[in-house]
């Protein structure tokens, strides 16, 4: 009878651990089955925990086996987390790496979920080494209530507008900005701008692209939006940061980053650990798993990994980066 308890499990977890990884692995190689449903959209920001299947599909393995038998389901375990493992080794530093030159940038993104963030942990984040606010879902309350705090006497100039629900986005500075270019016809507001610190121009693009509960087509049209707005950039000194409801592995994503002219800072560089920081949901019953805020920059940028920081009342991480241009590779 114990045997047979164990028997069931055992095909039980192999069952689901190999249906879950198959789906992910589809996922992984095929995105462009992403932009056929917003479910598969769903399902695929799970990529990065593949090796939770493929885990417990091998365990099912194990129990499913007798005797002897077991010690290759054994093998089996060990040689499906290689895959997953070897890619966090430590690495070598590049002897090629980029070198700085001219004035550092630094820019911190927050989805503020509604306006709901708790307004002293964002003035507490955004200290005199920040130089920009990229906030998306702002709201005239939460700006009414900036105002009243002076963080926005510290940050006069603006690019972008606050707007009733999650529609608003904007740029706050405390250098001058001038706003070049921004999407139509999106759900949210996307738009780019720029301006100059210490003598260096900087184009600044603020993102909140449709989420994929909304669609599909909608989330494929935001995406491909905010592509087409920065394309005329991509030799600029570029910066986009925020919300783009996608993970590095999801089709979109996948596009923007696809020839090389703009690359994902919170990417693994050489000598770094762990390259997976969730920045969604914070706050709720479930941990953070997707990293669904990103910053790009082009290839006349170099930076590094961005910091990521909890705040109350919202249910992303703030995103904070510093970047400089970049001299050569």
């Amino acid at each position: 009878m114990v045997r047979t308890g164990v028997s069931i499990l055992g095909w039980a977890l192999l069952a689901a651990g190999v249906l879950a990884a198959a789906v992910l692995l589809v996922l992984r190689q095929v995105t462009e089955v992403h932009t056929w449903h917003h479910l598969l959209i769903a399902a695929a920001t799970f990529i990065p925990l593949l090796w939770i299947p493929v885990l417990v599909g091998c365990l099912g393995l194990i129990l499913v086996l007798r005797g002897r038998w077991r010690l290759l389901g054994a093998v089996v375990l060990i040689a499906s987390m290689v895959p997953f493992a070897w890619p966090l080794r430590p690495l070598p530093e590049r002897s090629d790496a980029p070198v700085a030159v001219g004035s550092a940038l630094s820019v911190l993104s927050l989805n503020l979920q509604y306006g709901d963030a708790d307004l002293e942990e964002v003035i507490g984040l955004a200290t005199d080494e920040v130089d920009v606010l990229a906030l998306q879902e702002y709201t005239p309350a939460f700006e009414a209530e900036l105002e009243a705090s002076g963080l926005l006497e510290q940050f006069p100039h603006r690019a972008g507008e606050a707007r009733a629900g999650a529609a608003g986005s904007v740029l706050l500075s405390r250098t001058p900005l001038e706003l070049i270019a921004q999407t139509e016809d999106t759900v949210f507001a996307n738009l780019i701008a720029s301006t100059a610190v210490e003598g260096t121009v900087w184009h600044l693009g603020v993102i909140h692209t449709a989420p994929p509960q909304m669609g599909a087509d909608v989330w494929l049209h935001d995406a491909t939006a905010v592509q087409e707005m920065a394309a005329p950039y991509l030799t600029e000194n570029l910066l986009l940061i925020g919300d783009f409801n996608a993970i590095d592995r999801h089709d979109t994503m996948l596009r923007l980053t696809a020839d090389g002219d703009l690359e994902d800072l919170a990417a693994r560089h050489p000598g770094e650990g762990l390259p997976w920081h969730p920045t969604w949901p914070v706050g709720s019953v479930l941990p953070p798993f997707a990293r669904i805020d990103h910053a790009l920059v082009s290839d006349t940028v170099v930076g590094g990994t961005p910091r990521f920081e909890s705040i109350t009342g919202t249910d992303h991480k703030a995103v904070h980066v510093e970047v400089s241009e970049e001299l050569h590779r």
